[in-house]
C-alpha cells in the first residue's frame, strides 16, 4: 500500500483564475502487482484485429447503438462543396473502452446537372481511407440517397470523414469557380455505430471515463443510486457531483435519474452513508471514492462515494469536482481538506473576465483562428458574458481586431464579414483600392510597421450582448478572372484573425430587468453570478421523490456547465425551513401537491392549484404611444388582467419566475408538474440545444415536444447605476414626467430671477 498527497494545483479544467487553496490527504488501497498491470497493459495499444475478435464473443445484448447526425459531428447547416476539388471533414470519436462492430453511413445529396460523368463524382473517406465512391449520372442530381456499409477496422478513437467532390463541366480550359461546379450534402445524415465494449477502466485516473467520454457527441444520461431515501446533505453532495458531470457533458446536455435501492443495468454512481449496503457494495467510515465492478454486469463500473455522514459525502463529492486529476487507482480516502476560497460575483471560469481587455487567443486556440481556401471556412469565436452587462446608450463593446489575410493586387472586392450570433456588424476590405499593383509591389513597412496586419476598432452593437455569443469572422476572396485559359487564381489563399485582437467589457455596470427565463435556461442567471452559487439554495419537499431529485440534479449539472465550476456552496432545504435562506435565489421544484410553498406565494405564480381548481392569472399588455423620439413602445409592465379558474384531468408543466416574496431583488424560479413524472418534460428541454431557446417570458409550458411562453409576473431590476445613467433610464420611460419637470425647473428659474431683472431694469429706466 502506498500514500499520496493531493497537491495545490491549477486545474485547466475548471479554468480556475488562481490556485486552489486546498489539499486532501488519500489513502490508496491497490496492490503494487495490480497497479504495474494496469500500467503495463495501457502501454500496449489493443489492436484493431484483436478487438475485433474479443468483441465478437461479446452477446449482443451489450452491444450499443449510437447515431450521430452531421449536426452532431459539426456541421453547422447543409455541407455546401463548390469548386472542382472541395472537401469537408466532420470529426467524432469512439469510447477507448468500445469497439465499432457494424458501421452503417446515410447520405442525402443533390448536384449540378451541368457536370460530365465521366470527369466527376464523390469520394467518401474515413480516416484518409476511401470507403465509397459515387458517381454522378447527369439524369439523376436531385433527391439523391445512399447507404453504405463501413468496414469496423477502418475506426479509430479519434475519427475524420471526409466528402471530397470532384467535379467538372468541361474538357478543355476551365474555371475552377464557376457556378454549375457544385454538390450539396443535406446535414440530415446519419452515421450509425453499434459498438461493444471491450475493456473496463477500473482505475480513478481516468475519470469521467468509464461513465462519460469528453468526445463524445451524445448527451450524458448518467443513473444516480441511493440505498434509501437520502438526507439533504447527501442530496448536496449529489448535486455536487452531478455539476461536475454537466460541465464535462458540456453543451451536450446531462440528466441524472435517480434510482432508490436498486442497481442500473450499466455503469451508475453510488451513494452511500453510513451502515447502508446496496448487493453487496458497503459504505465505509471514512469518506472514500471508489471504481467497483457491477454486480450483475461484467461490463458495467459503479463509482461509489461513501462516508459515515453528511458532512464525509460531502468531502468526497468535492474531491471528485476539485481533484479528479490527481486521483489514482481503485480507492482513494479522504482524510484531511482545506476549505476552497469563496468565489466573486462575475468570475465563472467559463465567463470571460469583465474586469480587463480579453485577448482572443485565451477564447480559442491558434489555429481555430486560421482559414485557407477558395471558399474558407467560418471562424467562429465563443464566449460567455453575463446577461446583466448594461450596455444601453453606448456605442457597444470595443472590439480591438487584427487580422491578416492573402493580399490579391486589383481584388478590390475581397473583405471580411463580421457577424455576432448571424447578427451582421461589418464588412472590411481586405485589399488597397486606392493603390495599383506597382504601388503595392513597391510598398515597404517603415521601421516597426508591419504592413501584413491590419487594424480596426470596431464596437459589438449593444442590444446582441449577453449570454451565450458566438462571433463570427467570414473571408470572402474576390478573384479577377482574365479570360478562358487565363490568369487562374492562386491555390494558396488564407486568412488569419490575431490572437492579440481584445474585446473589452471592462467598462459597463451591471443592472438588468427581470424575471427572464431565457437567461435562466441559456446561462443560469442569477444564480451563476456566483460561480460556486453561494448565493443560492433549492427548495425541495419535506419528502422528495426520484422524479424531483432527478430535476434537482439536472439543474446542477445544467450550472456547473454554464459556469465551468462546480456548485459548491449552494444549499439544500425543505419549504419548513425556507427562513434560513430567505436572502438567497432561490429554485423551487415542486409536482402535484408536495410543496406547501405552492400555496404560500399563490399571489405571486401565474398559475396556481386550489384545491381541485387551477387559478390562472391572465395578463394583458395595453398598447400606449410612447411619446419618444425613437420608437412606439408596449406597456413595459404589464399588469394581470384577473383570474381564471379551471377544473380538468389534465396535467400541467410549467416553469415560473418571479421576484422572490422573502427578500426585494431576489429572484425565484419554481419548476412545477402536476405528475411527477412530467418533470421529466422539463428535463429533456433544459437540456435540449434546440428547444432552449423557445424558452422566454416569465411562465413557460411544456409538452413532449413544444414550448409555450407568456411574461405575467411584474418587473424588478437587478444591479445598480452610476447616478447619471440611473436618471437618464428613469426618465426614459417617463417622457411626459420629463417635460412636466422641465417646465417646472423653467417656471422656479424665471421666479427666482423676476425680482433681480426688475430691479435692474428699473435703475435703467431712471438714468
Amino acid at each position: 500500500m502506498e500514500e499520496k498527497m493531493i497537491r495545490k494545483k491549477n486545474f485547466r479544467p475548471l479554468g480556475l483564475g488562481a490556485v486552489l487553496l486546498a489539499a486532501l490527504t488519500i489513502h490508496v488501497p491497490v496492490a503494487s502487482q495490480s497497479r504495474k498491470s494496469l500500467s503495463d497493459a495501457s502501454k500496449t495499444p489493443l489492436s484493431i484485429e484483436n478487438a475485433q475478435t474479443e468483441a465478437t464473443s461479446i452477446p449482443t445484448s451489450r452491444h450499443r447503438e449510437v447515431s450521430l447526425s452531421f449536426k452532431q459531428m459539426g456541421a453547422w447547416s447543409v455541407i455546401n462543396l463548390r469548386g472542382v476539388d472541395a472537401s469537408r471533414v466532420l470529426s467524432f470519436p469512439v469510447r477507448p473502452d468500445e469497439v465499432v462492430v457494424a458501421a452503417k453511413l446515410s447520405i442525402n445529396y443533390d448536384y449540378s446537372p451541368a457536370l460530365i460523368p465521366e470527369l466527376s463524382h464523390l469520394r467518401i473517406l474515413l480516416n484518409d481511407r476511401i470507403v465509397a465512391v459515387e458517381a454522378l449520372p447527369s439524369d439523376k442530381g436531385i433527391g439523391n440517397a445512399r447507404l453504405f456499409n463501413i468496414d469496423p477496422r477502418l475506426f479509430g478513437s479519434l475519427n475524420d470523414l471526409r466528402f471530397n467532390f470532384i467535379g467538372h463541366y468541361t474538357r478543355q480550359c476551365e474555371d475552377p469557380f464557376h457556378s454549375s461546379l457544385w454538390l450539396t450534402l443535406s446535414d440530415m445524415g446519419r452515421l450509425d455505430l453499434t459498438l461493444a465494449p471491450i475493456s473496463s477502466l477500473s482505475d480513478l485516473k481516468y475519470l469521467p471515463l468509464p461513465f462519460f467520454d469528453k468526445r463524445e457527441n451524445n448527451s450524458l444520461k448518467l443513473p444516480f443510486v441511493f440505498s434509501q431515501a437520502p438526507s439533504f446533505g447527501t442530496l448536496k453532495a449529489a448535486g455536487v457531483v452531478a455539476s461536475w458531470f454537466g460541465l464535462q457533458a458540456g453543451t451536450r446536455g446531462a440528466q441524472f435519474p435517480v434510482l432508490l435501492n436498486t442497481l442500473p443495468d450499466g455503469n451508475g454512481i453510488v451513494f452511500l452513508q453510513g451502515n447502508e449496503t446496496l448487493d453487496g457494495i458497503k459504505s465505509t467510515a471514512e469518506p472514500s471514492i471508489s471504481i467497483q465492478p457491477h454486480p450483475t454486469n461484467s461490463q458495467a463500473k459503479l463509482l461509489v462515494v461513501t462516508g459515515s455522514n453528511d458532512e464525509d459525502l460531502g468531502r468526497a463529492a468535492r474531491a471528485i469536482a476539485l481533484f479528479n486529476t490527481t486521483l489514482s487507482g481503485q480507492r482513494v480516502s479522504i482524510t484531511q481538506e482545506t476549505e476552497t476560497a469563496l468565489r466573486k460575483p462575475y468570475d465563472a471560469p467559463a465567463w470571460i473576465p469583465i474586469d480587463r481587455p480579453v485577448k482572443f487567443g485565451e477564447l480559442a486556440r491558434i489555429e481555430e483562428l486560421r482559414v485557407q481556401g477558395y471558399y474558407p471556412e467560418v471562424i467562429r469565436l465563443n464566449y460567455r458574458v453575463s446577461p446583466d452587462v448594461f450596455t444601453w446608450r453606448t456605442p457597444g463593446v470595443p472590439m480591438d481586431l487584427k487580422y491578416r489575410a492573402t493580399r490579391l493586387p486589383l481584388h478590390n472586392n475581397s473583405s471580411l464579414n463580421i457577424n455576432l450570433n448571424a447578427t451582421f456588424i461589418q464588412a472590411l476590405g481586405l485589399n488597397w483600392p486606392e493603390k495599383d499593383e506597382n504601388q503595392l509591389a513597391s510598398a515597404k513597412p517603415k521601421g516597426n510597421e508591419n504592413n501584413a496586419l491590419k487594424q480596426e476598432f470596431l464596437f459589438i452593437p449593444p442590444y446582441a450582448v449577453g449570454g451565450r455569443d458566438q462571433l463570427q469572422f467570414s473571408y470572402y476572396f474576390d478573384v479577377i478572372k482574365g479570360g478562358e485559359c487565363q490568369s487562374l487564381p492562386p491555390d494558396n489563399l488564407q486568412g488569419a484573425i490575431d490572437p492579440e485582437s481584445t474585446l473589452d467589457f471592462s467598462n459597463f455596470p451591471h443592472y438588468v430587468a427581470l424575471p427572464n427565463l431565457a437567461y435562466f435556461v441559456n446561462i443560469g442567471f442569477p444564480y451563476t453570478r456566483m460561480a460556486d452559487l453561494s448565493e443560492t439554495a433549492v427548495v425541495l419537499s419535506r419528502t422528495p421523490n426520484a422524479h424531483e431529485m432527478a430535476a434537482y440534479l439536472m439543474l446542477m449539472g445544467k450550472m456547473g456547465e454554464a459556469t465551468g465550476y462546480p456548485v459548491l456552496r449552494h444549499r439544500v432545504v425543505s419549504d419548513a425551513d425556507i427562513a434560513s435562506v430567505a436572502t438567497r435565489d432561490l429554485i423551487v421544484i415542486a409536482s402535484a401537491k408536495s410543496q406547501d410553498l405552492m400555496m404560500q406565494w399563490a399571489d405571486s405564480l401565474p398559475i396556481v392549484q386550489m384545491g381541485n381548481e387551477r387559478r390562472v392569472r391572465e395578463p394583458y399588455i395595453a398598447w400606449r404611444p410612447a411619446y419618444r423620439w425613437e420608437q412606439q413602445d408596449v406597456q413595459a409592465t404589464p399588469k394581470t388582467k384577473g383570474n381564471l379558474n379551471l377544473t380538468g384531468p389534465g396535467g400541467l408543466t410549467s416553469i415560473m419566475a418571479f421576484q422572490s416574496p422573502l427578500t426585494a431583488g431576489r429572484s425565484v424560479v419554481v419548476l412545477h408538474a402536476d405528475k411527477a413524472e412530467d418533470l421529466q418534460k422539463i428535463s429533456d428541454a433544459l437540456t435540449d440545444p434546440e428547444r432552449i431557446p423557445t424558452i422566454q417570458g416569465d411562465f413557460a409550458v411544456f409538452d413532449e415536444k413544444t414550448v409555450r411562453h407568456a411574461q405575467v409576473s411584474e418587473t424588478y431590476y437587478v444591479g445598480s447605476l452610476p447616478s447619471l445613467s440611473k436618471l437618464r433610464w428613469f426618465f426614459s420611460d417617463q417622457p411626459m414626467l420629463l417635460a412636466f419637470l422641465g417646465l417646472l425647473i423653467s417656471a422656479l428659474i424665471a421666479a427666482l430671477v423676476y425680482r433681480p431683472l426688475r430691479n435692474i431694469l428699473a435703475k435703467r429706466l431712471k438714468k
